[in-house]
């Protein structure tokens, strides 16, 4: 399966997962809060007090991006112990997208840079182009309950509320519900995530994901990225 095809059934794959962790109200996080409540915070963009809301703050990344309310700098990385590595850097603008794109894989590096006109940019591009390097839903929705609230702070022009998030702490049978999930053995996920406190939007984050497969290979992933005021 080529690299695009791989990030279509990623994306499949993580919406499914969010859409049973909705639908099954696996939620045992800070204050108790619901499968119901934490849907509701989603669709009105924030993420609730000390309640991380994964699905809502990547999709509303993509809508800023989409529709950007200001000139804003991207920069969005994604490198593995396959040696495959992706990262993208872009200014937007309501007007404009200006985009590089490097992947590596096997040695090779391709790069890829574009100039469009904000129509030009399909759906299909930003999501799996410009977006590609970010951890979307799966890598965050199976970490939801993991997340804790660090506070609110200044990051990169927004006002935001930072999470910790650390697996170890993820209820056991909901982790064991995303094991079969992502059919793996065992996985881990460690790492930051600030998302606005008004709309939240994933605005920055540096994510360890390690997966543990059935078959014993281990494969570690790490996400790093910014969204930036111009």
């Amino acid at each position: 399966m080529n690299r695009k095809g791989f990030g279509l059934a990623r994306q499949a794959l993580y919406i499914t997962i969010a859409a049973v962790f909705v639908m099954c109200g696996c939620n045992s996080g800070a204050g108790g809060t619901s499968g119901s409540s934490a849907s509701s915070a989603e669709s009105h963009g924030g993420p609730g007090p000390n309640k991380f809301s994964p699905t809502g703050a990547s999709l509303c990344l993509q809508q800023m991006i989409k529709n950007p309310p200001e000139p804003l700098h991207l920069s969005f990385t994604e490198t593995s112990s396959d040696n495959h590595a992706t990262s993208v850097v872009a200014d937007v603008t309501p007007a404009t997208v200006d985009y590089t794109r490097r992947e590596t894989s096997n040695g090779q590096t391709t790069t890829t840079t574009k100039h469009l006109a904000r129509a030009q940019m399909s759906e299909m591009e930003l999501d799996f182009t410009v977006m590609s390097p970010v951890p979307w839903h799966g890598e965050l929705v199976a970490a939801q309950d993991a997340a804790k609230s660090a506070g609110e702070q200044s990051v990169d022009g927004f006002n935001a509320v930072e999470y910790s998030i650390d697996t170890a702490n993820e209820p056991v049978s909901q982790k064991a519900a995303f094991d079969s999930l992502m059919a793996l053995k065992d996985y881990k996920i460690v790492g930051m995530a600030w998302v606005t406190n008004d709309t939240g939007c994933l605005v920055k984050y540096a994510i360890d994901f390690e997966q543990d497969k059935n078959d014993g290979s281990v494969k570690k992933t790490h996400f790093e990225g910014d969204v930036t005021k111009k």
